[in-house]
């Protein structure tokens, strides 16, 4: 089974809003309550386990971007909205009918900026998958290699670079990356697996 990318052009502008979101670490209570967790030295605070996976998530993935040299080139960001527009298009559908020229544009920002995130992430992912192995787990914008997620934020953790006080929070941080029920597998040394991060999801037939 081929895993396909074809992302509705509504998509585009939930995607960009929730990954801006997920971005932003709490601001400090008035009451002067201690933080739920610290990550690379800023506080967050949260009682919500998945706004805490983005808070910690979202800045120790941006920092080994960083130290890989990982980043969406511009060619792939024109592959990646071409793609989306063959998906489209084959499904009956278009995305810029009966839109003013200016919201067209719009459009199109939102699409370069929705391209240019999961290429990254699509990079980062290989690139973790590629230092730690394990298994890949199937998800609407691209292949996921769990395992590999999980050893990544271990280390991390080991290393200081981020912290959980709140222990019922760091239970429901950890769920996502250690339950296995809620989750669907590639088989291991299956085809999927075995192209997962070899063809990039954009240079795949729509």
């Amino acid at each position: 089974m081929r895993i396909r990318l074809v992302v509705p052009f509504y998509a585009v502008a939930l995607f960009t809003c929730g990954a801006l979101a997920g971005a932003q670490v709490t601001s400090a209570p008035t009451d002067g309550a201690s933080p739920a967790a610290t990550v690379l030295g800023e506080d967050v605070h949260t009682t919500d386990p998945e706004t805490l996976q983005q808070a910690i998530l979202t800045p120790l993935l941006g920092r080994y971007a960083a130290e890989h040299g990982i980043e969406a080139e511009p060619a792939e960001i024109d592959a990646f909205v071409e793609h989306l527009r063959q998906g489209l298009a084959a499904d009956g559908l278009t995305a810029e009918e009966g839109l003013t020229p200016e919201e067209t544009a719009e459009i199109d920002g939102l699409r370069n900026d929705m391209a240019r995130a999961i290429i990254r992430q699509w990079k980062i992912n290989k690139a973790l998958y590629a230092q730690y192995g394990g298994r890949i787990s199937y998800q609407q914008l691209g292949p996921e290699p769990l395992d590999a997620y999980r050893k990544f934020l271990e280390q991390r953790q080991a290393e200081g670079a981020f912290g959980i006080q709140d222990p019922a929070l760091a239970d429901g941080f950890w769920r996502y990356f250690t339950d296995e029920s809620i989750h669907d597998f590639m088989a291991p040394g299956g085809a999927d697996a075995a192209r997962a991060f070899k063809v990039p999801p954009w240079e795949d037939s729509p």
